[in-house]
Order: structure tokens, then C-alpha cells, then sequence
């Protein structure tokens, strides 16, 4: 009964308001004839009891505190009253509020990524224990190095106890070409075994994935749904139908589901790895990544003993060519990191650095704010003091202030959701960055706790401390001196000066950030790779083994290619090679040296004879592919020459002979040196920021003819307008090759500087938002100067001060403040830029000439931001303003 009558006044608050009224009067009637009879007069009697309980508003009012639902009541009213008060000052609310939603909204939308990325675990049942297996060495022992031979992953499988399942799937496999429904598609279909979509707990959309007894068929294919439903045109009976992949029938069992990603997203589909397949016919030689679900209880480090244990068991197995394997080691890895590694190797640590800089944006906008809120409160004094006068505690004044800045957060905090959704939008839309597989990035129960935390963190940040300073005002001086306090007028200044010095700090450290990305960035994109980019069309054309198996085969292909699509319109050149860049990890040995030689780190390329001319990569001596480099002949290459200064440092390369494997191993030839190139620069997956010149082999298209075409058409015409004729020129040659992953090369260089570019472009917006707002906070500080200091500015024109003083005395004032913050915010720089150190190209983290830059862009805004103040200082008219004091 007594919760429900509590519960009850708050719908009767005026019969309450009456009885607490009736009842105190009735407490000062008993007072005043106590006093009476004690001797005093009826009028003095009266007013002692009065003056006894104090103030009766003030005591209705912790009467009515009492009660826990009318305490409620008096919260909700506190807002009522906030809300009048800031609708009598729109400007100081749009401002405030648009303040907030900025970094507020930036910084949520900057933490759903990194929610996603980092925080949200993988789409996978059990996503926890998995893992996956690489080879590596010493330098890489936190990411991994090399896939593994299958014939590792056969011993792991058979005798591993650490794994419920342990599955092998690699997308170092050439593209296919699929049939359906006499239509050649391009086909990236991934080998795995049976149990790889169960060890990841995924079911098929349609259909189902693989069984054992899938094995008894040659082929066997589960689709990735973008590819079913964009490219078949979402065929629900293609299941259970058989198809044709390089003229070998395969049959299709099921559709993955819409959500399912794996790495790499861009697969077609999933091919079964048969006991009867090229994987089991050479095991040694067929390299496959190896995934795994651990047994409760198991570590990364007990399975990861378990399976070198068992690798050296085998190593006696391994053929000499391929004798650089006994070298490598397996490393466990958990699956979440490695997939964030390989989408980006610098994706974790920039997510981490652009969410402090985004913090940074917020805590600017804070203080911001709290140099508002001060400016208000010391506008609203005298309320504050007649409030307080009245009988008002310091507890509920505080409260109250509190109360508007709690309504302010709140609408920046709905409107900062509104841009995060916008901006998480257009991040989904664009695609600006590699994510993860399985990663959407959403506003999601975290990314809202975030943005509550944030907005209520602002409200402590921003509105606690002016808060707590207006209620400490001395009521006697502003009482006084009419609504004006010298003491608090003097200190709330001085807290605006260092609020905007900590602005003027931290939007410098931004800046320098920016800078250094952005300069990383332009440095990276005008480097010259070694070769021509502009202009040039590329696509890969997958060779069926069928047609293709004879090296000839390959060589008149590519001679009637180069012939028939040089002779399209706007056409300068046509080469094929192997890679669009080189590649590899090959051994080399020199003959007759045998300390010359190498297990691994040799790229290679098998180019056209016209590549080098075409593509514009100088000869520096030698000659260069030619009618006499054909497969019966003499086996040839040409080397570049950073593999001429390591393997040939003060004798001529060529007329030498070399072999890409170990000396002993017959199934390679030895091939002799014909020319020397200059090098091109090549980026590595180890390697985001930058380039690298490594030792290179080139090998004849006729006498290394490769399983996959990458095209090259050098061509002065619009390139998109060139595809279609190039396929129609494709299908007149061979109906069964199809042109797939088309773009230019400019457009794959690109895209190997996505993540800089994400990093700059956000960390750049995020500079120039703190520019913005220290910009604003200055102005206001030096607007306030002058507003307080007119009278002595008056003063001292009117004593003979120039115009001219005036405005140096302003400037003066703000460059101080500017010269402090750039103080503070170049001893945080220089701290702070050492997280960008792995994300810099051509330029060192600690650079001067950017923090001169820097300093020196804060000193001019400094300038700019305090002009209008000071002209508004030298133009006091030192009579009237004198009259009117």
C-alpha cells in the first residue's frame, strides 16, 4: 500500500504540494504561540518561527525529496525547466548540439568498423578455436609465410589428436572456365576437402556441402552465392546438374548462403579435392593452406608442437627440388587475426590509431562545448545568485546545470547516430577498404552502448566542470556589482584560455598525422613502378589443359592473340605473360659456383618477346627475346638487375647459366643468360607500405608456357570501350577462353593503396574537423577578451593608444595562446606519431619539416581566428563607451 500511494502522488502532486503547505503552516502556527508565550509580540513571534524553518519553498521542496517518486517527480521537472530555458537560446543550442553530433557521430561511425573488424568474432560456429596452419622462418613468425604441401596436411589429418577437424583449401589454383547453358564463364573455384564447411559449422542455402561420398566423383562443386545469383542468374535447378568446367564434367550439390564469406571473397566456388586428384597424385608439390577446429582445452602452441612433430617425421620424404621445405616450419594461427592480416597488413593497428584520432575530434568538441557552457553560465549569474539567495544548495544548482547540459548531449548524441548511420551507409555502399571475409559493418548493440557511453562521458567532460565553477560564485560580488563578478569572470577566462590551448595542442597533433599519411600516400602513388601503367587493359584468360597441355599450343595462341587485337582501332601493343608483375619464391643456382644459390626469394615472369619494349622497362645489356627462343631450342632467360648485382657483383651476367631449383635437381633445365633488364618495383604481401626490387628471372612464353594468360593491351582509347572487342576477338580464336578479371593496370595498382588512402583521406577529414573547431574555440575566446576588456581598452585610447597597439595587443594575445598549444601539441606529436611509424612511406614519423608545418599552419589560424576580435578592439569608441560606463 505504501509503494502504491508513493506511486499515486505522482499524478496528485498538487493535493501533495497542498498537504506539505498545510502542514508546515500548521508547524509555524505551534511555533509562533510557543514564542508568544514565551513573551513576544504576535508580529515578532511570527516572524522568528518564519525565519526558524526558513525558506518554505525550500523546505516544500526536501520535504518532497523524500519521497522517492516525487524525488522522480522533481528529476522530471528539472527537465521541463531545461528545456524552457535552451529554447530562449536557439544559437547556443544548435551550436552545442551540431558540436557533439560531430564527433560524436564520427567517432561511433569509426567504432562500428572497428567493432566489426576487431571486436565481432567470425561467422563461424565456434569461431574461437579456429585456426589456421602456414609454413614459415624466423621473420615471420607472426603471420606466416608459405602455404603448405598437402602431402603435411595428409600426415596432420591421419595422426593429429589436437583438432575435432582439420580441413585443407587453397586459392593458389589457376582460374576455370564453366559452361552453362552454352554460355563460357570465368570460373575461380577453390579446391578444399570434405570437411571444410563442417569444420566451420556452415550449412548450404541450397543443396549441401561436401560428403564422403562425394570423393567417388571426379568433380565436385558447392557455389558461393554472389556468383549463383549475379552471374547464373540464380538458377535454383543448376543443383544436382552437372557442368562443364575445362570440358570435365562436374556436378554441382549445393549454393553456400548469402552471408557466407571465405578468403578470398572473390571465389566462385568450392571444388572437392578427390583421392584421385592432381592434389593426391603429387603431394609434395601441391601447396594448400590448412584449417583447423581445436579440441576444447587444446592451445595454439600444443597443436602447433604436435604438427612439426610430426612434419619431421616426413621430411625424409621431401624430393630434392623441393629441398627448401625442410627449412620452414608450421605456425598456428588464430583464424580472426590472420584474416584481419591478410585484409590488410596494417588494417588492425590504422583501425586503433584512426579511433584515437576520432577521440581526439571528440574531446575537442568537449571542450568546445565546455567553453560554451562556461560563457553561459557566467551569462546567467545573477539568476544563479538569486537562486541561491533564495535558498537554493549548491547540490541542486549543479543538478539543474548539469540537467541542460544532460538535454543538449542528448539531442548531439541522436543526431551523431543519424550521420554514423549515414556514413556507415556509404561505407557499405563504396567499399572504400579490404575487410575481413564474414565482416559487416553495422550499428549493432555495442555500436549504440558506444554512442550512450560517449554521449554521457561528454556530458561529464563538458558539463561538470563549468557547472561546479558557477556555483562556487560569490553571491555577495555579483549581487553587487550587478550580475558581474570580477573573481569568477577572471578565473572562468583563464579556464577558456586552457581549454583552447588544449585545443590548439591537439588539433596540431592531427595535423602532423594527417601530413605524414598524406605525404606517405603522394609518395607512394608518384613512384615509379619501373614499367608503363596509364592506358594499359589487363585480364587473365585461363588456358583449358585440354586444348593447352602442349607448350606449343600456348605459343600459337598467344602469337594469333597478339596479332588480331593489335589490329583493333587505338591498339599500340599486345603482350601475355604469366603475371601481370613477377612472382614467386623460387630457389636459384648458378653453374660452376655452387656457393652462388639461393632457397628461395627469386621472382619469375614468363613474358611475349615485345614485353619489355611495350611495356617500357630499359634494356641494360644483352638482347631480348626473339624467334630463335623457341621450345627445341636453347633454353634462355633474362635476369634484372638487382639479381645481377647479388648473384653476379663484378663479372657480366651474361653468357652464364642458371637454373631455377638446386643444381642437382633434374627436372629443371639449365637456362642461359641472354640479357639483363632494369628493375621494376613490385609490392609483396609482407609489405603494404612500399615497394620492393627483387632478384628477378624472365623466361620465353615459348619455352615456359604458363597454365593462366595475363593479358596486356596498351591502347590510346577509352579502355572500357576495348573490352567488347576484345572478347569478340577471343571467341573468333577459341570459343571455350574466356577474358575474366578485366581492369587496367593503373586500377590494380590502386587498389594495392586502398588502405593508405583510407587512412589519409579519414585521418585528413578528422584533422581538418579539429582545425574547424579550434578555430571556433579561439574566436570565442577572443571575442569574450574583448567584450571584457572594452572598458579598459577605452581607457586606453583614451590615454593615447593607437588603433595599431590595439590590434597587436589582440594579436599578441592569441599567438601566446597559439604558442602554448603548438608547445604541447609538438611534445605530443612526437610521441604520438611513432604509431604511424609502420604506416609510412618515404618519409621518417619524426619529421621537422612537418612539424614546422604544422606549427606554422596553427600560428596563421591563430591569426585568422583572432582578426575579427581585433578589429572589433581597435574600432572602441573611447567616448561613448566611457559615457556609458
Amino acid at each position: 500500500m505504501s509503494f502504491m500511494r508513493r506511486a499515486l502522488n505522482l499524478f496528485f502532486r498538487s493535493h501533495v504540494e497542498e498537504t506539505i503547505s498545510a502542514e508546515l503552516q500548521s508547524h509555524i502556527d505551534m511555533r509562533t504561540e510557543e514564542k508568544i508565550r514565551e513573551g513576544m509580540g504576535p508580529d515578532d513571534a511570527r516572524r522568528s518561527a518564519r525565519l526558524q524553518f526558513g525558506n518554505p519553498v525550500v523546505v516544500k521542496e526536501q520535504m518532497a525529496s523524500v519521497d522517492l517518486a516525487l524525488g522522480l517527480d522533481s528529476v522530471f521537472r528539472d527537465f521541463q525547466y531545461a528545456i524552457r530555458r535552451l529554447r530562449r537560446s536557439p544559437v547556443f543550442v544548435i551550436t552545442v548540439v551540431a558540436t557533439l553530433a560531430l564527433g560524436i557521430g564520427a567517432n561511433t561511425a569509426v567504432f562500428s568498423i572497428v567493432d566489426a573488424v576487431l571486436l565481432r568474432p567470425l561467422p563461424y560456429k565456434l569461431s574461437d578455436r579456429l585456426v589456421v596452419v602456414w609454413q614459415t622462418d624466423a621473420a615471420h613468425r607472426g603471420t606466416g609465410a608459405w602455404f603448405n604441401a598437402y602431402r603435411e596436411f595428409q600426415e596432420w589429418k591421419q595422426d593429429s589428436r589436437s583438432f575435432e577437424r582439420l580441413a585443407a583449401m587453397t586459392w593458389a589454383t589457376p582460374g576455370s572456365t564453366l559452361t552453362w547453358h552454352n554460355r563460357r564463364i570465368g570460373l575461380f573455384a577453390l579446391p578444399a576437402t570434405t570437411d571444410f564447411f563442417s569444420m566451420l559449422g556452415v550449412q548450404a542455402e541450397l543443396g549441401r556441402t561436401f560428403e564422403d561420398d562425394d570423393a567417388k566423383s571426379p568433380c565436385t562443386l558447392v557455389l558461393a552465392y554472389p556468383f549463383w545469383s549475379e552471374t547464373l542468374g540464380a538458377a535454383r535447378d543448376i543443383v544436382g546438374q552437372n557442368v562443364t568446367v575445362d570440358n570435365s564434367s562436374c556436378i554441382v550439390i549445393g549454393v553456400m548462403p548469402k552471408s557466407f564469406s571465405f578468403y578470398p571473397k572473390e571465389a566462385n566456388a568450392w571444388s572437392l579435392i578427390t583421392p584421385s586428384g592432381p592434389f593426391a597424385k603429387k603431394p609434395w608439390e601441391s601447396m594448400t593452406g590448412v584449417f583447423g577446429l581445436l579440441k576444447p582445452g587444446v592451445s595454439r602452441s600444443q597443436a602447433q608442437d604436435e604438427l612439426n612433430a610430426m612434419q619431421k617425421r616426413i621430411q625424409p620424404e621431401v624430393p630434392p627440388a623441393l629441398s627448401q621445405l625442410a627449412a620452414t616450419t608450421a605456425i598456428v594461427l588464430n583464424l580472426h587475426d590472420n584474416f584481419t592480416w591478410l585484409a590488410g597488413r596494417n588494417l588492425r593497428t590504422g583501425l586503433l590509431v584512426l579511433l584515437g584520432a576520432v577521440g581526439i575530434v571528440l574531446m575537442m568538441a568537449c571542450l568546445n562545448v565546455a567553453a560554451l557552457v562556461l560563457g553561459r553560465a557566467l551569462e546567467q549569474a545573477p539568476d544563479i545568485a538569486i537562486r541561491a539567495a533564495l535558498g537554493s544548495d549548491r547540490l541542486r544548482l549543479v543538478r539543474q546545470m548539469l540537467t541542460e547540459s544532460f538535454v543538449v548531449a542528448a539531442g548531439g548524441t541522436l543526431l551523431g547516430l543519424l550521420l554514423a548511420s549515414v556514413m556507415v551507409l556509404w561505407f557499405r555502399s563504396t567499399n572504400p577498404v579490404e575487410l575481413p571475409p564474414g565482416t559487416v559493418v553495422s550499428l549493432d548493440w555495442r555500436v549504440l552502448l558506444f554512442a550512450s557511453i560517449a554521449g554521457v562521458g561528454s556530458v561529464v567532460l563538458f558539463g561538470l566542470a563549468p557547472a561546479l565553477r558557477a556555483s562556487r560564485a560569490d553571491l555577495n560580488s555579483i549581487l553587487k556589482n550587478g550580475g558581474r563578478g570580477a573573481g569568477v569572470d577572471i578565473s572562468a577566462h583563464r579556464t577558456s584560455q586552457v581549454l583552447v590551448t588544449a585545443q590548439i595542442g591537439l588539433s596540431l597533433m592531427l595535423v602532423v598525422g594527417a601530413g605524414l599519411l598524406a605525404v606517405s600516400l603522394w609518395k607512394m602513388a608518384s613512384t615509379s613502378v619501373g614499367y608503363r601503367t596509364n592506358q594499359v587493359l589487363t585480364g587473365t584468360i585461363s588456358l583449358p589443359p585440354n586444348h593447352y597441355g602442349a607448350p606449343d599450343a600456348t605459343t600459337r595462341l598467344t602469337s594469333t592473340l597478339e596479332h588480331s587485337v593489335s589490329a583493333l582501332p587505338g591498339v599500340e601493343s599486345v603482350v601475355a605473360a604469366s603475371y601481370f608483375t613477377p612472382l614467386g619464391e623460387d630457389p636459384i643456382a648458378v653453374k660452376g659456383e655452387p656457393l652462388k644459390s639461393s632457397n628461395g626469394g627469386i621472382f619469375t615472369q614468363t613474358v611475349t618477346a615485345n614485353f619489355f619494349h611495350a611495356m617500357q622497362i630499359p634494356m641494360l645489356r644483352g638482347r631480348v627475346f626473339d624467334s630463335r627462343d623457341q621450345r627445341d631450342r636453347q633454353q634462355v632467360a633474362m635476369i634484372n638487375q638487382a639479381l645481377a648485382e647479388k648473384y653476379f657483383p663484378n663479372s657480366d651476367p651474361v653468357g652464364h647459366i642458371i637454373k631455377l631449383s638446386h643444381a642437382d635437381d633434374a627436372s629443371k633445365p639449365w637456362l642461359t643468360v641472354i640479357g639483363v633488364v632494369a628493375d621494376v618495383k613490385t609490392t609483396t604481401v609482407f609489405q603494404e607500405m612500399g615497394y620492393v626490387e627483387q632478384p628477378t628471372v624472365y623466361r620465353p612464353i615459348a619455352q615456359d608456357p604458363p597454365a593462366t594468360l595475363a593479358l596486356m593491351v596498351l591502347t590510346k582509347r577509352n579502355v572500357p570501350e576495348l573490352i567488347g572487342e576484345i572478347e569478340t576477338e577471343l571467341t573468333s580464336i577459341d570459343r571455350d577462353l574466356v577474358l575474366a578479371d578485366v581492369g587496367t593496370l593503373d586500377g590494380r595498382l590502386s587498389a594495392t593503396r586502398s588502405q593508405p588512402r583510407f587512412r589519409a583521406v579519414l585521418f585528413g577529414g578528422f584533422a581538418g574537423l579539429a582545425l574547424l573547431l579550434a578555430v571556433v574555440g579561439l574566436y570565442g575566446l577572443m571575442a569574450q577578451m574583448v567584450s571584457r576588456r572594452t572598458r579598459e581598452i577605452a581607457i586606453r585610447m583614451a590615454l593615447g593608444a593607437d588603433r595599431r597597439a590595439v590590434l597587436r595587443g589582440v594579436f599578441a594575445r592569441a599567438l601566446s595562446l597559439a604558442s602554448a598549444g603548438i608547445c604541447l601539441g609538438v611534445i605530443g606529436s612526437a610521441f604520438a606519431v611513432r604509431s604511424l611509424s609502420g604506416m609510412l612511406y618515404g618519409v621518417h614519423a619524426e619529421n621537422p619539416g612537418m612539424f614546422l608545418l604544422a606549427s606554422t599552419l596553427m600560428a596563421v589560424i591563430a591569426i585568422i581566428a583572432s582578426w575579427n576580435p581585433a578589429r572589433r578592439a581597435a574600432a572602441v569608441d573611447p567616448m561613448r563607451t566611457l559615457r556609458s560606463e
